[in-house]
Order: structure tokens, then sequence, then C-alpha cells
């Protein structure tokens, strides 16, 4: 298979069609992209691929944290959750552009919130934390191949993904492990419904593209972990649930050089000032706590700022 050539900014990134290949990438919140593929997204783009980039939700916990983003879902009116929304949208594009992504947008009509990483109504998350025949928790099976129905609670975000991936006909797909890497249930949530959606199109005689999941692995996140408890010894680490993939016999390594490396920094600025330039130690100083997005940003950086790890889904 063709590879992107380093000029563009990467080494070894697939190319099955060459500078004609499509590449669609699925995410449950905006920023997950940047943390997951920034640098893999950005090298497509600066290739000349056609990158098509969704949210499933439009990152309203945050924009404004969890508890006012869950308040304002339960107002009748639903502006405040709205108005979130809407500067989430804003913070999505200006990543995109500094990605180089072009086309780029919340799909499903905002029927799904971010509310944090409990599953509540009107969460991705929240129909599939619901039903008790769909654990939280993602498989490393082949794709599904039965109808739509059976896809049960998390149907209508399957049926979401398969129009989305019928519109685009990706050569390459570009989603979030089975383990959610943070264990946040929208991101697993998002993960299944990629799984399901291409077993739908295998079943009615589709090619499913080479489909590639954005993880982080355990020997960096404990790394990581340890670098921030000396910058912050007395304060909250994380929310619990970075694991990592223990076993990196089967990832899919990348690297890159200083164009995309560079893309993915300024594309972490739109989300936080500072989270993808600034150093660790100016990141934590004064917080009385720190969030996830801390932590992959430390495990980004002890894994190497120019490399991103994918478990591979489908092989296309």
């Amino acid at each position: 298979m063709t590879a992107i050539p380093e000029a563009t900014g990467a080494r070894g990134v697939p190319l099955p069609r060459g500078r004609e290949t499509r590449v669609l990438g699925v995410f449950a919140h905006p920023d997950d992209e940047t943390f997951f593929a920034g640098a893999t997204l950005a090298a497509y783009a600066a290739a000349g691929c056609t990158v098509r980039l969704v949210s499933l939700t439009a990152g309203e916990a945050g924009v404004v944290g969890v508890a006012a983003a869950r308040a304002a879902a339960n107002e009748p009116d639903q502006v405040a959750i709205e108005a979130a929304a809407d500067r989430g949208v804003v913070r999505y594009a200006r990543a995109c552009q500094a990605l180089g992504v072009r086309d780029s947008g919340v799909i499903g009509g905002r029927r799904w919130r971010d509310l944090g990483p409990v599953p509540v109504p009107g969460s991705l998350a929240g129909p599939l934390a619901a039903s008790s025949a769909e654990p939280l928790a993602g498989t490393p099976a082949e794709p599904s191949t039965g109808a739509l129905a059976e896809a049960g609670a998390i149907g209508p975000v399957v049926a979401c993904v398969k129009q989305t991936l019928t519109e685009v006909s990706p050569d390459v797909v570009l989603t979030v492990s089975d383990n959610g890497v943070t264990g946040h249930p929208d991101h697993i949530t998002c993960h299944q419904a990629v799984r399901q959606a291409l077993g739908l199109l295998a079943a009615e005689g589709r090619k499913v593209p080479l489909t590639l999941g954005g993880c982080v692995r355990t020997k960096d996140v404990r790394v990581a972990w340890e670098r921030l408890a000396l910058l912050t010894p007395t304060r909250p680490l994380g929310e619990g649930g970075i694991r990592g993939c223990a076993t990196e016999e089967d990832l899919v390594a990348l690297q890159f050089t200083e164009p995309s490396v560079q893309a993915k920094r300024t594309a972490l600025d739109a989300y936080a000032p500072g989270l993808g330039t600034q150093p660790l130690a100016a990141l934590v100083a004064g917080q009385t706590s720190v969030g996830d997005g801390v932590l992959l940003r430390a495990i980004a950086e002890v894994a190497g700022m120019d490399r991103e790890f994918f478990q591979p889904l489908v092989h296309g």
C-alpha cells in the first residue's frame, strides 16, 4: 500500500488510493479527533487527500463544564445548551482549520449531547447505558453483520454513522479504540456505532474501508501519570479511566515530522489556551485538579508528540 511521503509531514501513513484517498474521522466529541489522531489527520490533509471530520456531539460539557451542561440540557427552552453547543462548534472549527481539514461538522442534528463521563438521558451513551443487553465495553471482534434493528439501544447512532459512511465512501476511517482511551462511555458508544455501521455495510456487500482506532500505550500512561505526580503531588490526576493498550504488537504506530506535530499542537490550543504548546508545569500551575485533557497531553509527550498509535479494527 502506498504511504504518505515523508515530505508531507508523516512516515508510513497508509494511502490506499494514493492522493485520491478519502479519509473520514468519526469521534464522540470535539477534541477527540485532535488527541487521538490529530497529526495523522494533518498529514492526510497536507498530502492533498479528501478529509472529512464528524463529531456526534458538539462538546457541550467541554465548553461549560459537566454540571452546567446537564442543568442546561434539562431546561425546557434548551437555550443554554444550544449556546454551549454553538461555542463548541466554533472551537471544533478552529481546531479542524489548524489541522488543515476543511470539511467538518456535528452530525445527528445535535440529537446527542456531551454531558460528561456518566451516561445520563440526552447524552450520547445514555441509551446504551440503559440497555442491559449492550455493555459499555468495546470488543476487538470483527464488525457485526446484523440488521440495523439488531443495533439495539444505539441503533439511531449506528444509522447516523452508516449514513455518513455511505455519503463519504471513505478509503480510511479513523475513530477511537475499543476501550475509548479514557473509558468515557460516549467514546465507547462511538466506537461501537462505527463497528456496527461497518458491519451493516459489509452485510450489504459493500467494501469496508481500512479502519483504525486511536489509542495510547499503557506504559506511556504510567510514565505520564508519574511525571504529572511530581508536578502536582497533592492533586487528583485525570478521571481514572485512562488505561491504554497493554499489548503493543498489533498496534499501528505512525510517526510524523514537524508540520503535522505543530498542526496538532495548534489544534489542541483551540480547545484550551496552551494545551498543545505550553509546558506541562505551566498547564498545572495554580490548578486544584488535573483533567484528562492535560493527562492526555502528558501521555503524548511521553510517547513523543511525533507519534500516534492505532488499534487496527478493519483491515479494508
